[in-house]
């Protein structure tokens, strides 16, 4: 499922070969792809996507006359790696030096006025920060060609990093907001996502998997269908995570007297510190 406006950002070449492609690097976990739907008709209304990006290829794509989302597509097509794996990513997040590509996640203007809008551009923002937040930053990227995207961003701080003609004589509009931004202005809403707490309970991947899952309200039946488990085996997942949470911060669970308290307040915990959720890999450096 891609949206037509999509289209303007790739050569056709790409453009004809996305669909697998994303297939291909979701199924490397190379990137994360997330839909909104329509609450009344449960229609798509937004395709976004997110990946953690190799700056050599992005220094590259600055200096063509393409755009940030042809050049890196089209490099993942030519079997380049342009995409961090999860083990990169956990490297370069302890190190504090990703760069995130935001991609797609076109939507047209929001009239507040009509409530299914409004609930939509909230649901929106509440799902970015699910997605986003608990990762060490260096630079974050947006690409965007409506006017109305543009002014948004700008107003949320960021900075026009190059524009780039497309054929249809529109511009699209490469965005950047590095760290050094975010701590000089960091009331801005995407300001607020840099410089996360760093995990301390030191989640394996599938435990990550499982909480990510849970918060967002799959039950223990459907996690073993989307993770491919035994009821088993995630129940001995959820053993090791409150080992993990007693031996380092036991007042998150003190309370809880049940099975199920202990979850809500596990849950009600980790809404609040998604750093736990994210790969992190602390390297010792050589002197």
């Amino acid at each position: 499922m891609l949206w037509e406006s999509s289209r303007k950002y790739f050569d056709l070449q790409t453009w004809r070969a996305l669909p697998s492609l994303l297939e291909d690097l979701l199924r490397r976990e190379l990137i994360s792809l997330a839909v909104i739907e329509d609450a009344a008709s449960k229609l798509p209304r937004m395709l976004g996507g997110i990946s953690f990006v190799n700056p050599d290829y992005v220094k590259e794509a600055r200096a063509s006359c393409t755009t940030l989302h042809n050049f890196m597509f089209g490099a993942a097509l030519r079997g380049q790696s342009a995409f961090f794996s999860p083990k990169q990513v956990a490297i370069e997040n302890a190190q504090g030096t990703l760069n995130l590509l935001n991609f797609l996640g076109n939507f047209n203007v929001t009239d507040l006025s009509e409530a299914e809008l409004s609930n939509f551009y909230s649901v929106n923002n509440e799902a970015y920060r699910f997605f986003h937040f608990g990762y060490n930053y260096k630079v974050m990227w947006f690409e965007v060609f409506e006017p109305h995207r543009t002014a948004e961003l700008q107003i949320q701080g960021m900075h026009i990093d190059k524009q780039t003609p497309l054929a249809d004589g529109d511009i699209a509009t490469l965005f950047r907001l590095t760290a050094e931004d975010a701590l000089a202005d960091p009331y801005r809403r995407f300001c607020t996502l840099f410089f996360p707490p760093k995990p301390c309970f030191q989640f394996s991947s599938g435990e990550q998997m499982l909480l990510e899952c849970t918060l967002m309200e799959r039950s223990d039946i459907e996690v073993t269908e989307r993770l491919h488990l035994s009821i088993d085996a995630v129940k001995k997942r959820w053993r090791s995570i409150y080992q993990k949470v007693d031996m380092v911060a036991p007042e998150v669970l003190c309370d809880a007297q049940s099975g199920s308290a202990r979850r809500r307040s596990l849950l009600h915990y980790l809404k609040h510190h998604l750093e736990e959720l994210r790969p992190y890999r602390a390297t010792r450096r050589a002197f």
